[in-house]
């Protein structure tokens, strides 16, 4: 037991916001009615890879349009959570592959 109160906690990290999780690519792009029909996906629907999408990455990634952005349910809730907060800092995310 403590016979003195704890060293208090660094201001700013008292008031820090951390999220743990696993991290995820999210890929976006603008596609035609074939290349949905190609690889059976419904337009403006996010899905879960299967092995019958790999050739899909391929077909993606030679379009200008194609975005690559950093998901997760985790990240995406802290990188919320950092502009609502409007402080450098505020938050910080970390997680693993594999």
């Amino acid at each position: 037991s403590w016979s003195q109160s704890p060293p208090p906690v660094a201001p700013v990290m008292a008031q820090m916001l951390l999220g743990m999780g696993n991290p995820l690519l999210d890929v976006s792009a603008n596609v035609d009615d074939e290349l949905l029909k190609k690889y059976d996906l419904k337009p403006n629907d996010a899905i879960l890879a299967e092995d019958k999408h790999q050739p899909l990455y391929a077909d993606l990634a030679a379009k200008s349009d194609v975005m690559y952005i950093a998901g997760g349910a985790t990240q995406n809730s802290i990188r919320i959570a950092q502009w609502m907060s409007q402080r450098a800092g505020a938050s910080a995310y970390m997680g693993c592959v594999g």
